[in-house]
């Protein structure tokens, strides 16, 4: 990225100065509305507000922050940014090179005085940095100049609603803000929400002789009649930008048939030597499987040009792609260049997805109308759009978690268009597993590297809708594979940055079912570790499951290691011969040994597994331990707990 050394042109304009009186009429109107994102929630929301500017008459542009140079913000009308936060009030990936340049001392006071802007940020109140992140960004761009035109917003995912509780009564009054401060060009008026907007990109018939895409059920010979729903998706690689190929050696069931949740260890080998350290985390890329990508098919009419190839283009001329609105498969590698529809379905679209509001208000536009049944579907669709009925929505997708496939054939005088499909369906993004391996078991003998997943299938009840089966995405996927087969998997760092100087410091490790992933990496890291320095510090997992005998994960080994410094603390929650225990139960249950790593000894505390009320019972925990052994006032205890996040010694990672 570039600096801006010096201090833009109107350095010296009155503060008072209202953003819209210093918008020139020549100028056209632009919006640059930017995101970070982890798992895609940001994104989605920078779509929204994309939507909305697009119809208040400016020219719009979504990417994500790090894919943009800071003078580009100086190019444009409004800047608007979703940003999440994410671990310990870190940065997504995507923002933290443009977070750098932002943090830079060459930055000049007054070096973002023409940017007028606004934010919306992501976060999850279950962690003690709540939308720590936006906060700072947004007071960042205030501090070099930029000039707010409406306040900014914050979505929690604790809210019954996530996210889009809040962000949908801000998204009201950002229409008011721009509108008021930047409006319509003389003659022009708001762009009506039954005018289909035009999309950047589109699909179109390929003039290349073949497609290059998947080899999908269909095209391999096998009859789509023969398709059952658990007939997996075809074992074909992904073209994933910055992947590696793994081999999956083993897929291995760890809690018995007879169990309430289906838990999997999955064993990888990538054959080429990477290092990752605690916390680093497994991105997985799911595919759906054939039988719903058919159902689709049928419903949508597109059975005579499914396996034709096709090629995504822009909808506008222009011969510098470079400065033209990315594509929605941007993430892929640049090769892929042709698709099919089928293959489209089946590793890029998410159909299983819960539909937003914004799926309705695509879809209002490609409703019949022609007699009294197509009038009812095109009422409700709208219905579904509107964000004063947010209930309607909610009751009818959210909380029954309906998806776009099952949706579709309740609206049979909807057709999407193939061209577009790319626009109204979600994009598949990727899913992030924390890496279960570390020390000794991240590489095998010959060099090559090992990357062990705990997964937990979802197979979630439904109980207001009989007719299907509910299942995770991703999870019903990873269920699916069979040892030999490969996938492609991004490794990222994590949030947790353990370092090897941690080895001299005792640590406190809180990780409830899957949460045990991460923590079991760091036991097996710090014990290498602790070969390399000769030190030797304790480490005290206190891990909290259903059932002893059902869901005691790695119970073996950590009997292997008890006397390489290593104790464990289990607790069981359904169990009907012993107490109902928490890990939150186990920390007060051990106090005084709680309170001797955290005083006597500075030790560490890493948080690990579901968001939601586990992190908050855990901090209560801790709380109380200081309160007791520590003769601290409550708030003192949280003062202590806050000082230890600061100096990096408590440490969060939920999902």
């Amino acid at each position: 990225m570039t600096l801006l050394q010096n201090g833009v042109a109107g350095h010296n304009a009155p503060t008072g100065q209202s953003p819209a009186r210093r918008q020139t009429a020549a100028k056209p109107r632009s919006a640059l509305i930017l995101y970070g994102s982890e798992t895609g929630n940001a994104q989605d929301v920078a779509q929204e507000i994309a939507r909305l500017t697009e119809r208040l008459r400016f020219d719009t542009t979504v990417i994500d922050l790090d894919s943009i140079e800071l003078r580009d913000l100086l190019k444009h009308t409004i800047v608007i940014v979703a940003i999440s936060t994410t671990g310990q009030g870190e940065f997504p990936q995507n923002a933290r090179s443009f977070w750098k340049v932002l943090l830079s001392s060459q930055l000049r006071p007054g070096v973002l005085r023409r940017v007028n802007f606004t934010t919306f940020g992501l976060g999850d109140s279950s962690y003690p940095q709540y939308n720590v992140a936006h906060r700072m960004l947004h007071n960042r761009m205030l501090q070099l100049g930029a000039q707010l035109f409406c306040a900014r917003g914050e979505g929690n995912e604790q809210h019954p609603e996530g996210h889009n509780g809040e962000f949908r009564a801000w998204i009201v009054e950002l229409k008011q803000g721009l509108l008021q401060h930047f409006p319509l060009p003389a003659g022009q008026e708001i762009i009506a929400e039954d005018v289909f907007l035009k999309p950047k990109w589109c699909l179109r018939v390929s003039s290349a002789e073949t497609s290059g895409g998947s080899v999908t059920h269909s095209e391999a010979g096998v009859s789509t009649e023969t398709l059952t729903l658990d007939t997996p998706p075809a074992n074909d690689l992904l073209p994933i930008q910055d992947s590696v190929t793994a081999d999956l050696i083993t897929n291995t069931r760890l809690t018995p048939p007879e169990h309430g949740q289906d838990v999997r260890l999955l064993d990888f080998r990538v054959p080429r030597n990477i290092d990752y350290g605690p916390g680093a985390v497994a991105v997985v890329y799911p595919k759906n499987f054939p039988k719903d990508v058919e159902q689709f098919i049928e419903c949508m009419g597109w059975q005579s040009m499914a396996n034709t190839p096709l090629e995504l283009v822009p909808t506008t001329e222009t011969s510098d792609l470079a400065t033209y609105p990315p594509s929605p498969l941007r993430y892929l590698d640049s090769s892929k260049r042709t698709f099919t529809i089928r293959e489209l379905l089946t590793n890029y679209l998410d159909i299983l997805s819960i539909p937003r509001r914004s799926f309705f208000a695509s879809l209002a536009h490609f409703t019949k109308e022609g007699n009294e049944d197509e009038g009812y579907q095109k009422e409700r669709i709208l219905e579904l759009a509107n964000p004063e009925l947010i209930d309607e929505l909610w009751d009818y997708t959210t909380r029954p978690k309906r998806t776009i496939l099952e949706i579709m054939p309740e609206f049979p005088s909807v057709k999407i268009p193939w061209e577009y499909v790319l626009n109204i369906i979600p994009v598949m993004r990727g899913r992030q597993f924390s890496i279960a391996s570390g020390g000794s078991l991240k590489h095998f003998d010959d060099g090559d590297t090992r990357v062990q997943l705990l997964v937990a299938i979802a197979n979630p009840p439904n109980p207001i809708i009989k007719l299907r089966k509910r299942y995770g995405v991703c999870t019903r996927y990873i269920a699916a594979l069979q040892a030999g087969q490969q996938l492609s998997l991004t490794i990222q760092p994590g949030y947790l940055n353990v370092s090897p100087d941690e080895v001299n410091s005792p640590v406190l490790m809180i990780g409830p079912g899957t949460g045990v992933a991460p923590m079991r990496s760091m036991v097996y890291e710090r014990l290498e570790w602790t070969k390399e320095s000769g030190s030797k510090q304790s480490s005290v997992l206190f891990f909290g499951c259903r059932n002893e005998k059902a869901d005691y994960f790695f119970r073996d080994e950590w009997q292997d290691i008890k006397d390489q410094g290593l104790t464990v603390f289990p607790g069981f929650s359904r169990d009907q011969d012993k107490s109902r225990t928490y890990v939150q139960d186990l920390i007060r249950q051990q106090s005084s040994l709680v309170y001797r790593v955290l005083e006597r000894d500075r030790g560490k505390v890493y948080v690990c597994g579901s968001s939601g009320n586990m992190p908050k019972g855990v901090r209560e925990a801790l709380s109380d331990v200081l309160r007791e052994h520590g003769q601290m006032q409550p708030e003192q205890a949280n003062e202590y707990l806050d000082q230890m996040e600061k100096d990096g010694r408590y440490k969060q990672e939920t999902w």
